[in-house]
């Protein structure tokens, strides 16, 4: 199982984190101008939580 979730982590909380992005600017219309740069927020904070998951699972 530990095995896995280190392989699955990686792709899964970046593409999580994408989403939650788009979900909140279809939410809130206004809060961005440009709405990639919030998915692109969203993905990176994705990729750096799983990053730390990931140092923590070792």
């Amino acid at each position: 199982m530990n095995k896995n979730a280190k392989g699955f982590i990686p792709y899964m909380l970046p593409v999580l984190g994408g989403l939650i992005a788009i979900f909140y600017v279809n939410f809130r219309e206004m809060s961005f101008l440009n709405p990639m740069l919030a998915v692109a927020v969203g993905v990176f904070l994705g990729w750096g939580a799983a990053q730390l998951l990931r140092r923590f699972m070792r």
